[in-house]
């Protein structure tokens, strides 16, 4: 059986858990708006190519709009006025 910890121990794993759920948490939203960015890139392929994304995410034509618009860079919004 492994020895009981003391509490530096305790806190140092603590605090090696934090990172590591920081570093998911990071890793994650890059992923997301990586993906996010491509499909906004990808819907305007050609028309009624939103929906084709939809259809094979298996998600609402909707959604992919609100996900595009959500990742998308900020200097891009301003350059459709």
């Amino acid at each position: 059986m492994t020895p009981r910890p003391d509490e530096q121990a305790r806190a140092e794993l603590r605090a090696l858990a934090a990172q590591a759920s920081q570093r998911r948490d990071e890793e994650h939203e890059r992923a997301e708006t990586e993906f996010w960015q491509s499909i906004d890139v990808l819907q305007g392929r050609y028309h009624g190519a939103q929906q084709d994304i939809a259809d094979e995410l298996g998600i609402k034509r909707n959604q992919v709009l609100r996900q595009t618009k959500r990742y998308r860079p900020t200097a891009q919004d301003t350059t459709n006025d």
